[in-house]
């Protein structure tokens, strides 16, 4: 009798056990995870919407992540206020080329409710970019080397193989980025708190918009600023650029991008303003597009008719869906050859 007692005694406080716990479950905050946007190498945007406090006021929320499923609050975590409704949370020191989990998360006196888990992957950090096109007659190769922070600190270029030139990458000086060859200062740039060039050593400016797209380029001479391009973007893609004459007023070309439908998760460079290919690498001249090309087409508008040429890529990708290789065919025939190295 004393054994059925005890039994029944600790099934009874199971079940009770059960029933708090189902009752806390119940009663802590109810949330959904935001799509992660804004992917970078070593930071991501996401966050949270709480959409039911349960009984209790929410004291902390924000979003935890790690490389294993259902992270929790006992992992690495953003902190992002109180209360309820949607907020908006920054993660970064992430590892480039990684996978990552994230859950939103909200506690109350009844405890902490996550959202679902959501996962994303850093983009990886573009170590080489071979070149060759057909008018080139050669192949020509960029190595760049990056620091903890994930930036460019070293550029050696190669042409057929052989090293011809070595840039190292000068942040001594707040707010300045000096390029060294040979032991001496090749070029000189003013930095914005992005990052980003405002300024060159012949005095051409550039100017970004909110979201840290390159939207206009002057040319200085003549002691005046002269509009060159001209970059508009639309949901995270630069689809235009207008060329300008030494007027900054005639438009004397035009390129308008066609994007498929993959992200350009890590960030190779297709619309560009600034010609100079190796330039672009860190995203000193802004964001690049969120998507790759598919194929764009240029025509110069004071033509009449107008006529436009086109050109189209395909691309190689590896196991981890990074890009490999992109082969661009002109209207003519020939082709241009990217080939990146992760």
């Amino acid at each position: 009798m004393k054994k059925q007692l005890f039994i029944l005694t600790v099934a009874a406080s199971l079940a009770m056990l059960l029933i708090y716990s189902c009752k806390e479950d119940k009663n802590s905050p109810s949330l959904t995870t935001k799509a992660v946007t804004s992917l970078t190498s070593t930071s991501a945007t996401t966050g949270g919407d709480i959409t039911d406090e349960g009984t209790s006021p929410v004291t902390a929320r924000g979003v935890c992540w790690g490389t294993v499923a259902n992270p929790t609050i006992a992992d690495s975590k953003t902190s992002d206020g109180t209360g309820t409704g949607s907020f908006t949370s920054v993660i970064t020191g992430l590892t480039p080329g990684t996978l990552y989990h994230v859950r939103a998360y909200a506690t109350s006196a009844d405890g902490t409710g996550y959202g679902s888990d959501v996962t994303f992957t850093t983009s990886s950090l573009i170590k080489s970019v071979s070149f060759w096109a057909d008018w080139q007659g050669g192949t020509e190769k960029w190595e760049f080397t990056y620091d903890d922070n994930s930036k460019i600190t070293k550029f050696d270029d190669y042409w057929e193989g052989a090293l011809d030139k070595t840039i190292l990458y000068d942040y001594s000086v707040s707010g300045k980025l000096t390029l060294m060859r040979d032991g001496s200062a090749w070029h000189e740039y003013d930095l914005n708190s992005s990052g980003y060039i405002t300024k060159d050593d012949d005095g051409n400016t550039f100017e970004y918009d909110a979201n840290g797209f390159l939207v206009k380029y002057y040319e200085y001479w003549d002691n005046a600023d002269h509009l060159k391009y001209f970059i508009e973007n639309e949901n995270g893609n630069v689809i235009r650029i207008t060329t300008y004459d030494d007027d900054g007023v005639t438009a004397k070309k035009v390129k308008e991008f066609f994007f498929t439908s993959g992200d350009n998760t890590d960030g190779i460079q297709q619309t560009n303003a600034i010609d100079n290919e190796w330039k672009q690498m860190g995203n000193f001249y802004g964001k690049p597009s969120a998507l790759i090309v598919d194929y764009f087409e240029y025509w110069d508008p004071r033509e009449i008719p107008i006529t436009k040429s086109k050109s189209s890529f395909i691309y190689e990708f590896d196991g981890s869906d990074r890009v490999t290789k992109a082969t661009k065919t002109l209207t003519d025939g020939s082709t241009e050859v990217w080939e990146y190295g992760y």
